[in-house]
């Protein structure tokens, strides 16, 4: 008779990992180090053992000193677990890059004021170069004297303020306000070319570790990279991630590669989250880019994965993927496939949720400046916030008839009624029906239709509901100007990009707001890497679509086979550049990564045969994993 042994179970396979993180955080011996840790490896479960040990072992020797422990991480709903599991310590400070920034240099407000007033001055003057080399009247020339008159009350203005202010969740419009893009900068400045400040930040925060460090602004990295060389004996910086998680472009490209000899490299192999062949899937996918593999926890299920190719040609591609959906529920034994609220459908690229949840025309323009994507995509992208955060609020409130609501949201935000205007005015219940006027203006735009957000805009700004956020200025300049200029002078002196992309964003319907909203929240039937990094679901289903897709940043079927490689693709790869299959490539880790039962990856190609033919060439399915129709 012959008795199978039960496999040895590998459970505790990462310990040895965070016992050496946690001999690098020793305050007489520190030692910066970088943790590998790839999908569902428990990263917060590290970060917060070696928080636990810090205070167990150094945490009284710290606080005597006024020293803390500084904790960065990506999102403020990962801000507040890593704080409920450390109890809300104050040796601990939580906080979201900006925050933590802010942080730094809320105190140093000559500082601040200096590094305004020559950035302000530089902007001018660049400004007016541009201003004196293009034509007078046209779009263009409205957004740049706009602007120089926009910088320069700010700069008139400067001396005037005392003290420096920022919201990490508010508009920041108010005159003394730092926006978000400023406060990285001006950090990024002082721990650049400051020693005080760098001296200031270890004396503060001799123990830094940052989550998800391959997303952090790679300024910010580089500056910290500097104070790290400089302070080596007295300051361990932290950093936590994996490159194939790497999903916005303004983070670190191969900070690996930069980290000096000395630091410590551990590396954390076990999957906790996926089942063995979805373990075995996302180790294939990276296959190609590094040695970094995982293993699944041996007690893990096997799980279902599989290939569904569609010809490109498929026209209702929702009532498909149902049909497929219902086929996953018979191959992995689970009705729960058949209700689309209880799948998790992602996609690799906005444009397919934008245009299949209806916010096309709102995401589209914006989504082309390199520099705005990672706001636009968590929703922090100034012009968008005015939009969420002061609109939206008000006109929902007034289709609700909610006159409290609508009286605080006014109160709160219109110039009309600021405690200076209330206290100047000679009878205070005029301006009170002023804002009431601009509130009936308003929703009077919906009588005529669905307005434009531009129209929106300027029915706010004509009325002074709000102040006009100067992301927004120039272009409404252009929306109230109602230029007439020459065809010639306008493809003489064009808009640049950023000018162009919000007045074509300004088109959009003021609906679309609302599902973009949704959309960034996570609230939406869609979803995106972004939107589920970190997170985990039963059951997943992922849309690899080019015709939808729209761009040029991802290539499903450069991917798999499906189309040739472009010019720029090889030269990229050549030169080690990023590129379209690079960025693919991470995007479908990520998602693929969230299962935790069963996942179904949906392709729709113009060569489905290739397709298969390269997927299983490179081992990522077997034959009776793939289904083409």
């Amino acid at each position: 008779m012959t008795v199978e042994l039960a496999p040895a179970s590998n459970i505790a396979l990462d310990d040895p990992v965070d016992d050496e993180i946690a001999s690098y955080l020793n305050p007489n011996e520190p030692k910066s180090f970088f943790l590998f840790a790839g999908a569902g490896s428990g990263k917060t479960r590290s970060l917060v053992k070696a928080l636990n040990f810090i205070r167990a072992n150094c945490g009284r020797e710290l606080s005597l000193h006024g020293h803390r422990v500084g904790v960065i991480t990506y999102t403020n709903a990962a801000c507040d677990e890593i704080n409920r599991r450390i109890d809300f310590h104050p040796l601990f400070y939580v906080a979201t890059i900006h925050s933590f920034a802010w942080e730094l240099i809320k105190g140093f407000h000559h500082d601040i004021r200096e590094w305004l007033r020559a950035n302000l001055e530089a902007e001018i003057q660049q400004l007016r170069e541009e201003e004196e080399k293009g034509r007078a009247g046209t779009k263009a020339s409205i957004t740049r004297i706009s602007k120089i008159e926009s910088k320069g009350r700010r700069l008139k203005s400067i001396d005037s303020i005392q003290y420096f202010s920022y919201s990490p969740n508010g508009e920041n419009s108010e005159p003394n306000s730092l926006n978000h893009a400023e406060v990285i900068a001006i950090c990024t400045a002082f721990l650049s070319h400051k020693p005080l400040m760098r001296w200031i930040l270890v004396g503060r925060f001799p123990f830094l570790l940052i989550d998800e460090s391959q997303d952090t602004n790679r300024h910010l990295i580089d500056a910290l990279f500097i104070v790290e060389k400089e302070q080596s004996e007295h300051f361990s910086l932290g950093l936590i991630g994996d490159l194939m998680q790497r999903i916005y472009q303004d983070g670190k490209e191969r900070i690996e590669d930069e980290l000096p000899d000395s630091w410590g490299k551990p590396s954390k192999k076990l999957n906790h989250r996926c089942p063995k062949r979805v373990v075995h899937l996302i180790n294939k996918i990276r296959e190609a880019v590094d040695t970094h593999t995982q293993e699944p926890r041996s007690d893990a299920i096997e799980g279902q994965v599989r290939l569904f190719i569609r010809k490109t040609s498929t026209v209702d591609r929702m009532a498909t993927e149902d049909a497929i959906r219902t086929q996953m529920a018979g191959i992995s034994e689970d009705d729960a496939w058949t209700d689309r609220d209880l799948c998790k459908i992602l996609t690799l690229e906005h444009h397919m949720s934008a245009k299949r949840l209806g916010f096309e025309n709102v995401f589209s323009p914006l989504y082309g400046i390199d520099s705005w994507r990672t706001g636009l995509l968590d929703g922090s992208l100034p012009p968008l916030r005015f939009f969420i955060q002061s609109v939206l609020p008000l006109v929902q409130a007034q289709a609700a008839d909610d006159k409290f609501a609508v009286s605080r949201l006014v109160r709160q935000s219109s110039p009309l009624l600021t405690a200076s205007a209330l206290e100047a005015a000679a009878d205070p219940s005029v301006l009170l029906k002023k804002a009431q006027s601009g509130v009936d203006a308003l929703m009077a735009l919906w009588d005529k239709g669905e307005p434009s957000c531009g129209d929106v805009l300027c029915c706010i700004a004509e009325n002074r509901l709000y102040e006009v956020p100067e992301s927004l200025q120039s272009a409404y300049a252009v929306l109230k100007a109602q230029t007439a200029s020459s065809e010639e002078d306008e493809n003489a002196d064009p808009l640049n990009d950023r000018n162009s992309a919000i007045l074509s964003f300004l088109k959009a319907p003021f609906s679309e707001i609302d599902i973009y909203r949704k959309y960034v929240s996570g609230l939406a039937s869609f979803d995106t890497h972004q939107g589920v990094k970190g997170l985990e679901f039963q059951r997943v289903m992922v849309i690899l679509d080019d015709t939808e897709a729209r761009g040029f940043m991802f290539g499903y079927g450069k991917l798999l086979g499906d189309k040739q490689l472009s010019a720029t693709d090889l030269k990229n790869i050549e030169e080690g550049k990023d590129s379209s299959i690079d960025r693919t490539r991470r995007l479908l880790y990520v998602t693929c990564s969230r299962a935790e039962c069963s996942l179904a990856l949906v392709i729709y190609a113009e060569n489905p045969e290739a397709v298969k033919a390269q997927v299983l060439e490179q081992g990522w399915f077997s034959e009776e994993e793939i289904d083409i129709s």
